[in-house]
């Protein structure tokens, strides 16, 4: 949640430095601002919505199978 406080609190000083330099700025920072909290919202309704803990996906993922020695994926190589 800290993320998105940090992204909402970075766009609000973009739109008050935008509105203090640019006149007519701050009507395009405060589209912006009300877009990225909408964004916000509707990505935090759906993680909740889906029910799913992001530990379980994490635990979904396929397991990385090694060629061997010698092969692409080997950090010795």
């Amino acid at each position: 949640m800290s993320a998105v406080a940090l992204v909402v609190v970075a766009t609000i000083a973009v739109a008050v430095l935008l509105a203090a330099l640019l006149p007519g700025a701050g009507f395009v920072g405060a589209i912006v601002v009300a877009v990225i909290g909408l964004a916000a919202v509707v990505w935090l309704v759906s993680a909740g919505a889906s029910r799913r803990a992001p530990s379980e996906m994490a635990s979904r993922t396929e397991e990385r199978e090694f060629l061997g020695p010698g092969g692409p994926d080997d950090p010795a190589r």
